[in-house]
């Protein structure tokens, strides 16, 4: 079944869609919350635009996010997470066959898992991890969606072998990631992540300066590019 797109957004949510989703930055939390005053007064009734839950459920999201990074507060973080994740299911059950949306909900419960890691492990030893479910289904609907690759791969980065935790397995979704995203450095940041935890740094080196080389200002490169110095020089010490 090929996936079915997202409409184009419509006249009167398209500027709340640019706010959250700006060409060149990070949208700042004065527009994150003017979107969602704009689509939460637009998107009323039957007739509503089919992609309004998707793009309120980013909106809280990205309002997580700064929450966690920029500004910390836990109560508003975990306040905007329950959001995003309600409208994630609501824009799901309208729109089912949208890979974009699987994506978001598969991010979602990615974080559920970092949250409580516990009972995420539980659930995932009892049936399928939501989060693995949620990015296979996105690339069943678009086998070319590199944002479920980069998801699959973390998920199968960070999580026990007991559930197919596989530092190979994760690295070739990096990859794949990486050549369907080739102007997005956070694929091969991953792939030199992977690379560092398993002790081949020449080869985490490599793979990160081409993604410094895409974009020298992005934070996550910049802070893997701390780290990796920090395990080059033990390394370094180590063989004095």
């Amino acid at each position: 079944m090929l996936a079915v797109a997202l409409p184009a957004a419509a006249d009167e949510i398209s500027p709340a869609t640019a706010m959250i989703e700006p060409r060149s930055r990070s949208p700042t939390f004065q527009a994150l919350t003017e979107a969602e005053k704009m689509l939460t007064s637009t998107c009323q009734g039957p007739n509503r635009n089919p992609s309004c839950e998707y793009w309120i459920a980013r909106d809280f999201l990205a309002q997580y996010n700064y929450y966690t990074q920029t500004k910390p507060d836990p109560k508003k973080a975990d306040e905007a997470l329950n959001k995003a994740e309600d409208m994630g299911h609501r824009a799901s059950s309208r729109r089912p066959n949208d890979a974009r949306v699987h994506v978001l909900l598969g991010k979602i419960y990615q974080l559920r898992l970092a949250q409580s890691p516990v009972t995420g492990i539980t659930q995932a030893l009892i049936s399928k991890s939501p989060v693995v479910s949620e990015f296979e289904r996105a690339l069943e609907l678009d086998p070319k969606n590199g944002e479920a690759m980069l998801g699959l791969g973390i998920y199968y980065q960070f999580v026990p072998r007991v559930l197919g935790g596989d530092q190979h397995r994760a690295r070739k979704y990096f990859k794949d990631a990486a050549a369907t995203m080739p102007q997005n450095p956070e694929p091969l940041v991953w792939v030199s992540i992977s690379f560092r935890e398993e002790g081949r740094l020449p080869d985490a080196r490599r793979v990160l300066d081409r993604a410094l080389k895409i974009d020298p200002q992005n934070q996550f490169a910049r802070a893997e590019d701390q780290r990796l110095r920090a395990a080059e020089q033990t390394s370094r010490s180590g063989h004095d």
